[in-house]
């Protein structure tokens, strides 16, 4: 006999995986698993294309880290400096494509694609802030 937990698991799965298949197109999907990817930077810009502002924590060591796509929605982030004091070498995530692999669900936000190559991704988010407009966007590299 199962279990409701083993049922709901399974059930998750296979819908899950459904709704991920046809959230794809393979070409997009390739691209972004193929290999593990490096944060060049991220940061907030308010109105003209450049960077105000960089993210500190994409600026510090976080930037060595190596993030992995993996097929199945899953992914993490490899730390390059291990620990030492018992915390985690890596942090998981989920992601999923949407709207013909024009947006991304990534660290918990939706993300616009604006560069998706075999060497580059560059994501976006528009945001709001005490009435300011601006831009975050993450750009990582192979």
């Amino acid at each position: 006999m199962f279990s409701k937990w083993t049922i709901l698991t399974f059930t998750a799965a296979f819908l899950g995986a459904g709704c991920f298949s046809k959230a794809t197109s393979g070409k997009d999907l390739e691209l972004l698993t193929g290999s593990p990817w490096k944060y060049e930077k991220a940061g907030f810009d308010t109105d003209d294309g450049v960077f105000d502002a960089l993210d500190p924590r994409i600026a510090g060591s976080e930037k060595e880290n190596t993030i992995i796509f993996c097929k199945d929605g899953t992914g993490y982030s490899q730390y390059t400096r291990k620990s030492r004091n018992g915390n985690p070498d890596s942090l998981p995530f989920i992601w999923a494509f949407q709207n013909n692999d024009s947006t991304i669900y990534f660290q918990d936000q939706y993300y616009k694609v604006r560069t998706l190559s075999p060497k580059r991704l560059e994501i976006y988010a528009d945001q709001r802030y005490g009435g300011i407009s601006n831009r975050y966007t993450i750009v990582f590299i192979h």
